[in-house]
């Protein structure tokens, strides 16, 4: 027998990562040099992780079906980790361009302000989201702009409002190519005219613009090289994961380190691409590419790879322009997940992919490659880590062939590396446990649709994400969670088959030692995944911004000053200085700050505090929608600590 080699020496490449990690406190991740380095070190660590696996873990390459599932699981590895160093290298540089667009007012453009027209594109989105929309993209504060709605849903309703609101109004004879060709057949159309702008402003239908968005988004095309300028998406709503872990307020959305932190790297390599809305573009940019893509349902990303190809770039502002509709459900969240996996398996097949003869820049073409590796790769490798152990409990089946001294030297320090590096650069936007079960959770759709993407026809029409919903009751996702059960409960099961049997035959301790550790973060994992498949009701269909501001209130004729202390669109909470005389259904009249005095109808008290409704009246109710999406009440969290999230994950399961 062998000796045992002593595990405690293992853990000194881990001691030394986390003392080298005591540097990152002192710096922000925008310190070029640093950033680098950390970026850099990471990713020698996963090389020489990989290069252990390599020489040291795999058996002699031969038929038998142990050593085949082995090599395998190490190719499935290999595409993962090459994902990992694409992100890391993206990760590597950071770009901020506020100041780049304070220094270029377009008042200073040569012939003055540029022309833009802000398109609208919609198909079957309720009145109360579309009027929200119109009202913020007709409150620009710019010179020179103008609002088109494009309703390939023909409503005589949606014309009627635009024609009050001031906004134009087109529709167009069918519905081909979804979403780019209802902007295709405005933008030709408004090239034709006397007066064609200079650049297009694109906003989904749910998506709110701040009165800023124009004047900052078009002060970065002060340079000639720029075809098209992205701003993030925020939103107002709590999405899925936020709301079903009961954290609204703590838990990031789902696409903050996106935006905030792996679109601005990107931008820093001159990769940056567009996300389908809060995005303007150079309208002759657009027509020297034929228009917006059509190859692809995600025809965003496909014009970014374009214009790559013709020599301009997309430049990325990192500031709250607009706020929109997160996907309120979980089957919404997964649909919108599936369409843009879909997109990119579409762009693979087209002359502008990351294998493809055609002009896109070979730096494009590996930031793409990412994207793709992302959707195929990922999900690929989830479901072996999961089914891995619980192959080995059940049937004694050995993939990693590992001890654990040498899995702590080797994968130990890299993994510990890879979540300080993440974590540093996305204030803790980006967790492990979080992270991971949410990848789970969107894997069964992105091999749908990364197989019907690569093989299927081409043709696939565009799957609209549903929004506006009101769910009253809890609703369990069973088709999910009952999967991500199931895999724990067969992890947990075949531990317990081993306490009780005892080890496998000819095992070593090492190898069982491993796989238990392994075993209890996959339970971890699929227990939280699990939880984001129990879905909290949601009661309002308008969301409330919490506020702190002084108001006035009117009761039987006495002026009163009061906090207000959470406003919406149809109803508001306020705070007396003494418990008011008041009963439900009582009317009073409050003065809110900004808009005016709207009736208020008495809903509910407790003490001070005064629960109130109101319908506003027309120009009320546009005041409101100014004031609140003003971009003065964002909801977005932008930072997450891993204590925080074991506290939310905590009150979650056992309250």
């Amino acid at each position: 027998m062998e000796p045992a080699i002593p595990l405690a020496p293992a853990f000194l490449p881990c001691l030394l990562v986390l003392s080298a990690s005591l540097a990152l406190t002192f710096v922000r991740p925008s310190q070029p040099a640093l950033r680098l380095a950390a970026a850099g070190l990471t990713g020698l660590l996963l090389v020489r992780y990989l290069a252990w696996r390599a020489l040291e873990t795999l058996p002699p390459l031969d038929l038998d079906v142990m050593v085949l599932l082995s090599w395998g699981f190490f190719g499935i590895e290999l595409l993962g980790s090459l994902a990992g160093l694409i992100l890391l290298h993206v990760l590597s540089r950071t770009c901020d361009r506020s100041a780049e667009a304070t220094a270029h007012p377009v008042e200073e453009f040569p012939g003055g302000p540029p022309l833009i027209d802000l398109l609208i594109p919609t198909y079957n989105e309720q009145a109360e989201i579309l009027y929200r929309t119109i009202v913020g993209a007709m409150s620009q504060d710019y010179p020179r702009f103008r609002v088109w709605v494009l309703d390939d849903g023909k409503r005589p309703w949606l014309a009627e409002m635009c024609r009050e609101l001031g906004a134009g109004y087109r529709t167009r004879g069918d519905n081909s190519h979804g979403k780019a060709g209802n902007m295709n057949a405005c933008l030709w159309w408004l090239l034709d005219r006397p007066d064609p702008p200079d650049a297009i402003g694109v906003l989904d239908a749910d998506f709110i613009a701040t009165p800023l968005f124009l004047r900052r988004a078009a002060a970065l095309l002060h340079d000639p090289q720029v075809a098209l300028v992205q701003t993030p998406q925020h939103f107002f709503n709590p999405d899925p994961i936020q709301l079903n872990l009961g954290a609204a307020t703590m838990i990031p959305d789902e696409q903050r380190f996106f935006f905030d932190v792996i679109l601005a790297s990107k931008d820093a390599h001159g990769t940056a691409f567009s996300c389908g809305t809060s995005a303007l573009v150079r309208a002759s940019s657009l027509a020297a590419i034929g228009g917006f893509p059509t190859e692809s349902v995600t025809e965003d990303l496909l014009m970014s790879i374009k214009f790559s190809g013709i020599g301009q770039r997309t430049v990325y502002l990192n500031e709250p322009l607009t706020a929109g509709l997160a996907p309120e459900g979980l089957h919404e969240y997964l649909t919108q997940r599936g369409r843009w996996c879909l997109g990119t398996m579409q762009i693979v097949r087209t002359p502008w992919g990351p294998w493809s003869r055609g002009p896109t820049p070979w730096l494009m073409r590996m930031h793409t490659l990412d994207t793709v590796l992302f959707w195929t790769m990922t999900p690929i490798l989830r479901i072996l880590c999961i089914t891995v152990p619980i192959l080995y409990w059940w049937t004694g089946f050995v993939v990693v062939q590992a001890d654990l001294p040498g899995l702590v030297a080797n994968l130990g320090p890299y993994w510990l590396s890879c979540v300080i590096f993440l974590g540093w650069v996305s204030r803790g936007t980006n967790v492990p446990v979080l992270a991971d079960a949410m990848s789970l959770l969107v894997c069964r759709e992105s091999l749908r649709a990364s197989v019907i993407g690569l093989f299927g026809s081409r043709n696939q029409k565009f799957k609209v994400t549903a929004k506006g919903a009101t769910r009253d009751r809890t609703v369990v996702q069973w088709g999910l969670a009952g999967v991500f059960l199931g895999l724990a409960g067969l992890t947990i099961g075949g531990i317990a088959l081993r306490l009780v049997t005892g080890p496998i035959e000819g095992t070593p301790p090492d190898v069982e030692a491993m796989t238990l550790f392994w075993s209890i973060y996959n339970v971890v994992m699929l227990a939280v995944a699990a939880m984001m498949c129990v879905e909290a009701p949601r009661y309002r269909k308008e969301e409330r911004f919490a506020l702190d501001e002084r108001a006035d209130a009117v009761v039987g004729g006495e002026r009163i000053v009061v906090r207000l202390d959470n406003l919406s669109l149809g109803g508001c909470r306020i705070v007396f200085p003494m418990p008011p005389a008041l009963r439900p259904g009582d009317e009073i009249l409050v003065r809110v700050p900004d808009v005016g005095a709207i009736p208020m109808q008495v809903r509910g008290l407790r003490g001070p505090v005064c629960q109130l409704a109101f319908v506003p009246e027309p120009e009320a109710r546009a005041a409101l929608v100014r004031k609140l999406f003003s971009g003065d009440y964002r909801k977005s969290v932008s930072a997450l600590s891993p204590l925080a999230l074991c506290g939310i994950l905590w009150r979650r399961a056992f309250h």
